[in-house]
């Protein structure tokens, strides 16, 4: 049988067994919330920290963004603690599905006590001047380099056992992302221990039929694939040069802490969702058999997480359509 991933048949089975709740950075009205307010040291790391009944969070911004170069060393830091604005994704035409909101700290998610320097060459004369070397300070997916102590990232700890779903944006698809354990630094493998779904920029729906006109919306895919399997390659999203709005999903144990970010490049956070309960929901998903069903669409093409009041569509993993009437 096919093996699949789909968040919305998470979110059905999770739902009716137990409680979902959720943080998101933007309001109602699609402004920043009001906790994204700079340090006023601009030394200091700016933190946002914000809670749920069960999870507990923290995204954080500089406070170093890069260094001068220069004739001495350490280089002095060129610092940035600021919050970028809130940017918006609509995600339909006509505003049916929700538009994925997200923002960005400054400063690469890196460990500065690993930051070395090296002197500027010339056609191979030393010119006097240094320059930052930051190969050793960025992340490793085998925990060797730590976790970030700088720059854009985001961490989660669940007070019980359940699912995390995390929305985030990448700048480009060739970028790696993470998501990672405070307890060993090791990153999460994407298809057995986290999966991905989302939007890649530029694809679109070509469904179209009486009863599916979804052209004009973006395609959400329940599954993305990563680059490749091997090295960092098992960590990009195999979205080429395209932009990317995905949905990171993983078991969560109860007091682990998971770090969530791009190893050289300032990942959008959106929000978080989380379900409480055990990994069953992650472990049945994943072994669902391919006439599970993966999507659920109202007459007017809105996506929604369960049947509604009305006509509603049902698309299946093997491409199959079919029609459910809820009264």
């Amino acid at each position: 049988m096919k093996k699949i991933f789909t968040l919305v048949a998470l979110a059905c089975a999770a739902i009716s067994a137990n409680a979902q709740e959720s943080w998101y950075v933007n309001n109602e009205d699609g402004t920043l919330k009001a906790d994204y307010v700079a340090n006023e040291d601009p030394t200091a790391m700016s933190v946002v920290k914000f809670s749920t009944a069960n999870v507990e969070g923290t995204h954080t911004s500089g406070p170093v963004a890069g260094y001068n170069d220069g004739p001495t060393t350490p280089l002095e830091p060129k610092v940035d603690n600021t919050w970028g604005k809130i940017n918006k994704k609509d995600l339909s035409k006509d505003g049916s599905v929700a538009p994925f909101y997200y923002v960005q700290g400054k400063g690469n998610p890196v460990n500065l006590d690993k930051v070395t320097w090296e002197e500027i060459m010339t056609d191979g004369v030393g010119t006097g001047q240094y320059r930052a070397y930051w190969n050793d300070s960025y992340y490793a997916f085998d925990g060797s380099a730590g976790l970030p102590k700088n720059g854009t990232y985001v961490t989660l700890t669940p007070k019980v056992a359940g699912t995390l779903k995390v929305g985030a944006w990448v700048n480009k698809g060739s970028r790696d992302i993470y998501v990672a354990k405070a307890s060993d630094a090791k990153a999460l493998v994407y298809g057995t221990e986290c999966y991905i779904s989302g939007y890649i920029n530029g694809q679109n729906w070509e469904i179209e039929s009486d009863e599916n006109p979804l052209k004009g919306y973006m395609a959400l895919q329940d599954t993305l694939a990563t680059k490749g399997t091997e090295g960092t390659d098992a960590f990009v999203i195999g979205a080429g040069n395209q932009a990317a709005w995905v949905y990171l999903t993983f078991a969560a144990t109860a007091g682990e802490t998971y770090y969530i970010f791009c190893k050289n490049t300032q990942m959008g956070f959106s929000g978080f969702e989380f379900t409480t309960g055990g990994t069953d929901g992650i472990n049945s998903v994943a072994t669902a058999s391919s006439q599970q069903a993966v999507a659920y669409f109202t007459a007017n093409g809105a996506r929604v997480s369960a049947p509604v009041k009305g006509i509603n569509l049902v698309k299946y993993a093997d491409g199959t359509t079919k029609k459910i009437i809820k009264k």
